[in-house]
């Protein structure tokens, strides 16, 4: 087998071993780090952490996706800093350059950040611990990609520039992570918001975050409500041919604009 292949396999197998030695108490810690930032709400959590797995974007609960978001990636960097994991990329491995990196953190602490705290919470032997300088974590550029238009902050704000050039590329971006005109929109809505939201909006949240706090697994609670507000909940607040919000900056209004204009193209 190749070189790349070898190391792999090496790393597959250090993996396995710690994954042996992972702290469950250690483990539930870090979950309840992630938690407090959701105001406690273990239910939410799980939601949040469900909707990484499956790379779902949720209209109503955006900044706290983002905020799940942000503390792991501090996180991996805390326990996985350069030189002590690597990925692999057909002949080359490594993990010290930007494009590695971006190719498999964001993939790592989102579809699989359950093996993450595993392997950061390993215990091993002091005659041992070198092996946890020698973590291997897959790549993946596509789900990495979508991780971070989806929860990520930074990323996202890359559109808003007012010379229109980070929208150059919206349409394409929001096909390949099958997102819709509504996903983006709440997305900006959120970036620009100068004023408290809708009243409907409000309330719909609160109704969607008592439904999760209820422990249930389903997304939609509201088969007492009308259709249209059944809608709202599954696809957003907003549609292409309607206003953008009024709780926004100027400059939001000016993005959002030329983001309908990139959507109408799009379907054209």
């Amino acid at each position: 087998s190749s070189y790349a292949g070898r190391c792999a396999s090496f790393g597959s197998s250090t993996n396995s071993f710690l994954l042996k030695h992972q702290d469950e108490g250690l483990i539930e810690r870090m979950i309840e780090e992630q938690v407090k930032l959701l105001g406690g709400n273990k239910e939410l959590y799980n939601r949040i952490d469900n909707n990484m797995k499956n790379g779902v974007f949720n209209h109503f609960f955006i900044r706290e996706h983002c905020a799940i978001f942000s503390w792991r990636e501090t996180f991996f960097s805390k326990h996985f800093p350069d030189n002590s994991w690597f990925t692999v990329d057909e002949d080359e491995f490594g993990a010290e350059d930007g494009y590695q990196q971006s190719a498999t953190i964001p993939f790592q602490i989102t579809r699989h950040f359950d093996r993450v705290m595993a392997l950061a919470s390993a215990n091993v032997p002091s005659e041992l611990t070198w092996l946890k300088q020698q973590v291997y974590f897959e790549k993946n550029d596509l789900l990495s990609d979508e991780a971070e238009w989806k929860y990520k902050w930074e990323v996202a704000m890359n559109m808003k520039k007012t010379n229109g050039e980070g929208l150059q590329s919206l349409d394409w971006e929001s096909s390949s992570m099958e997102m819709e005109f509504s996903d983006v929109a709440h997305m900006f809505a959120e970036m620009y918001q100068t004023g408290p939201k809708k009243l409907e909006e409000m309330a719909l949240k609160a109704v969607l975050l008592r439904h999760i706090s209820s422990g249930s697994t389903s997304f939609l609670p509201l088969d007492y409500l009308p259709k249209g507000i059944n809608k709202k909940a599954a696809t957003g607040m907003y549609n292409i041919e309607g206003a953008a919000p009024n709780n926004i900056s100027d400059e939001g209004n000016e993005v959002f604009e030329r983001m309908r204009e990139a959507f109408n193209n799009k379907s054209s």
